[in-house]
């Protein structure tokens, strides 16, 4: 939940994404539907203590119903966590779940000159490390699991509370630390709901479970070691060779792009814009959730269609003709794919 690379092309993306849609994934999705159900039920009833009415009031000695203290609010929560996010420097192991497989992460976070800079380094399955620099997480799609907190800001939250029920849902220990624990249920069917655990001490997201409509796990993110102590400039320098880097200091959201999304999910705003190669790459945003929409000409090589689905995360690529030009549009984020084709479907080009 952290929500923070020799540089690779632009175009990398949409390669990258097109992967998920090779025939070989989709058939192994339905393969492990039934091990991942297994699975997500099983996290599930480990994470029962989580799912009970919300703690909204405290019952007085008479029976009346008193109003919250500020620190029993889910408001006061997020604002802690907001704070946390953006100012604390950290080490720890974060174990992150997802489709039947289970990885351990270093991550490594600290504040250099006003720029947040995060080193993650995956310590099981293939060798991977990442460090990345600069304050705009929507601009990049690289970086731990848990960057997705990033974009808890103060800013995103008014939006957050309209499109989500946010509810106490009592206390836990993760990491060795107490813990708060929030839901975030959503108000509609376009976006995937989230159980947060909050450190009641610092603020900080030690655990996020994201799950969808039918309240099935999708993903688990969750620190089991946390170090708080300030972070020296050495832990934040790659360790290995094969590290990939990722600056994101500029902006990115100048360019006036030449597409029309005619349709996105309620709540969900433009925050950030570039150009990649051969295109555009879209950001949207409820203050939550995020999907980015790739529109580019690339070639008969890239005649993919279809969608994939690893975990939380869903990839949906379909294709458009402008004239004689043919684009194609990939949409990724963590949204349901029902959403994720109905925004690739409404891309049209400007007039």
């Amino acid at each position: 939940m952290l929500k923070r690379f020799q540089t690779f092309p632009d175009k990398a993306n949409s390669l990258l994404l097109a992967l998920l849609l090779v025939a070989p994934v989709i058939q192994a999705q339905d393969q492990a539907s039934e091990q991942v159900k297994a699975q997500a039920q099983a996290a599930a009833s480990a994470d029962s203590e989580l799912v009970r009415p919300p703690l909204l009031v405290v019952a007085q000695a008479g029976g009346e119903s008193a109003p919250l203290d500020e620190d029993q609010t889910p408001a006061f929560w997020l604002n802690k966590m907001a704070e946390a996010v953006t100012s604390l420097e950290y080490r720890g192991l974060v174990t992150f779940e997802h489709v039947g497989m289970l990885e351990t992460l270093e991550v490594v976070r600290g504040i250099r000159g006003g720029e947040l800079v995060e080193r993650v380094r995956y310590l099981s399955g293939t060798s991977r490390e990442l460090v990345s620099r600069g304050h705009d997480a929507h601009c990049r799609r690289e970086g731990s699991p848990l960057s997705r907190a990033g974009i808890w800001s103060r800013s995103g939250q008014q939006n957050v509370q309209a499109l989500y029920h946010v509810l106490l849902r009592g206390d836990e220990r993760v990491a060795d630390r107490d813990a708060v624990v929030l839901e975030l249920r959503p108000k509609d069917m376009h976006r995937l709901g989230m159980m947060v655990s909050v450190d009641k001490e610092t603020g900080l997201p030690l655990k996020s479970l994201l799950v969808n409509a039918n309240g099935q796990i999708l993903e688990r993110y969750q620190f089991v070691q946390l170090d708080l102590s300030p972070v020296d400039d050495s832990a934040l320098v790659a360790q290995t060779d094969s590290a990939r880097k990722s600056e994101t200091m500029a902006a990115c959201g100048s360019i006036v792009s030449r597409w029309d999304l005619r349709w996105v999910p309620p709540g969900f705003k433009a925050v950030a814009a570039r150009e990649v190669e051969d295109g555009e790459m879209l950001v949207y945003s409820d203050g939550l959730s995020v999907f980015t929409v790739f529109i580019q000409s690339l070639g008969p090589e890239m005649n993919f269609n279809g969608r994939a689905v690893r975990g939380a995360t869903v990839a949906y690529m379909d294709h458009i003709l402008v004239g004689e030009q043919r684009y194609t549009i990939t949409v990724v984020g963590e949204i349901p794919v029902q959403t994720a084709q109905l925004v690739a479907r409404g891309i049209a080009a400007k007039n």
